[in-house]
């Protein structure tokens, strides 16, 4: 699950901007944009018979604004899991939200304001584009600031000796040179060749990825300016072709777009997306007689397909071999990265280290491996091999102080998240999530 802590100390910034124009953009590597703005009801999971819709699942994907993977999917699912259990949990010990407090929260949002001031009408319309309705938007608001009560309420709780203050110190004072080893689909080895019948059910199931769209069908805009990128892709989606928009011009664009924009499709039209300050919008045109591709044709990209689908599965326990392997002095096939000199907070932006690995880590006498740990963008496992340590200049004693209770803090609220998940009912629906 996501870092519990992290997750939820930035609730107000997360709130306050929800709806600005960054909401609205994604990588271009994230896969399927018109489905995360589709409207639905349908409940990615339930809790105790409560509904997680695809709109809740959508919301949180798009502020990742990652490429949507396996193991991200998974950490989305489990926070908003998470975020049920906790608001039930928060009404129940008594924990309101009023309306005075809602209507603060949105009045204060830029995004909302015209010369500085609350605007209702760019309210209702800026909501609109989002695909909220002003009722459903505070409803949302509500629900995050009744968490932030009750996280806070729990997690002020919590305190630090003197005695853990000192090992913290020597945490952060502790510098790390090793080696990792990242383990992605990419790495993972399987002999599997799909037989005749699966190559056939994919690609009769994807035909619309098989498109045969000539790019001199594709046109693009360019801008710097979100808010007017905003206004391309909405226009799009409401099927207009907004004017000032550019052929694609295969012989200069081709290279730095042309693998991007395989990924256009009927289900998939529009790509956004930014190289540096530079906001890119790509769409179609004239594709209506536009041929499926033959079987014939595309039959060795559909096994390519169907094969990374089954290294996908298998990579989880692939990167827990590789761990095993390593541990015996065993050759792997993968290349390690070296790292010189980092602490232990640095790394762990990188990977979820687990916290029982922490003071092995800082205090084993001989090299050792760790993990495997899930990347920071959710797209690979993370097997960490440290060679040595030494001690560096002595960190902030105060700014240590802090990071310690937000760590205990964390350790407490999963606990409680624990034992909220083993006395729930919780149903994924297993169709609809696959297909996410």
């Amino acid at each position: 699950m996501f870092e519990f802590i992290r997750k939820h100390k930035e609730t107000f910034a997360i709130l306050s901007g929800i709806v600005t124009a960054a909401f609205f953009l994604w990588n271009f590597a994230a896969g399927n944009i018109t489905s995360l703005f589709n409207k639905s009801t349908d409940c990615v999971a339930t809790v105790d018979n409560r509904c997680i819709s695809i709109v809740d699942f959508r919301r949180v994907a798009m502020r990742t604004n990652q490429q949507m993977t396996p193991l991200l999917k998974q950490e989305i699912l489990n926070s908003l899991i998470d975020d049920e259990l906790l608001y039930e949990e928060a009404k129940k010990e008594g924990f309101v939200v009023s309306d005075k407090e809602v209507a603060d929260i949105i009045s204060k949002d830029p995004s909302f304001q015209v010369n500085g001031k609350f605007n209702f009408e760019r309210y209702k319309a800026v909501l609109a584009e989002a695909g909220y309705t002003p009722e459903t938007y505070e409803s949302y608001i509500k629900k995050q600031l009744t968490i932030q009560k009750y996280t806070l309420f729990i997690t002020n709780a919590s305190y630090v000796s003197d005695i853990e203050l000192d090992e913290a110190n020597l945490i952060n004072n502790t510098l790390l040179s090793g080696k990792v080893y990242i383990v992605d689909p990419n790495s993972v080895n399987i002999n599997y060749k799909p037989t005749e019948q699966e190559i056939e059910n994919y690609y009769n199931s994807h035909k619309d990825e098989f498109k045969a769209i000539n790019p001199s069908s594709i046109i693009y805009w360019e801008t710097t300016d979100k808010n007017k990128a905003r206004e391309i892709y909405m226009a799009l989606k409401s099927g207009k072709i907004p004017p000032g928009f550019k052929p694609f011009d295969e012989k200069t664009m081709s290279k730095p777009f042309g693998a991007v924009l395989k990924s256009l499709n009927p289900q998939n039209p529009v790509l956004v997306g930014n190289v540096g300050n530079q906001i890119y919008i790509f769409t179609y045109q004239n594709t209506k007689n536009a041929s499926i591709l033959p079987l014939s044709e595309v039959k060795n990209q559909v096994i390519q397909d169907i094969v990374m689908e089954k290294k996908i599965m298998a990579l989880k326990d692939f990167a827990k071999k590789i761990y095993e392997d390593l541990k015996a002095k065993k050759p792997v096939n993968i290349k390690p990265v070296a790292f010189n000199n980092l602490s232990l907070s640095k790394i762990s932006t990188m990977v979820d280290i687990k916290s029982s690995d922490i003071v092995p880590i800082i205090t084993a006498k001989t090299p050792a491996f760790f993990g495997p740990y899930v990347s920071s963008n959710g797209t690979a496992y993370v097997i960490m091999e440290v060679d040595s340590r030494t001690q560096g200049k002595n960190a902030n004693s105060q700014e240590t102080f802090s990071q310690l209770v937000s760590l205990k803090a964390n350790v407490l609220m999963n606990y409680l998240i624990k034992d909220l998940r083993e006395h729930a009912k919780i149903d994924i629906n297993k169709n609809l999530y696959n297909n996410l």
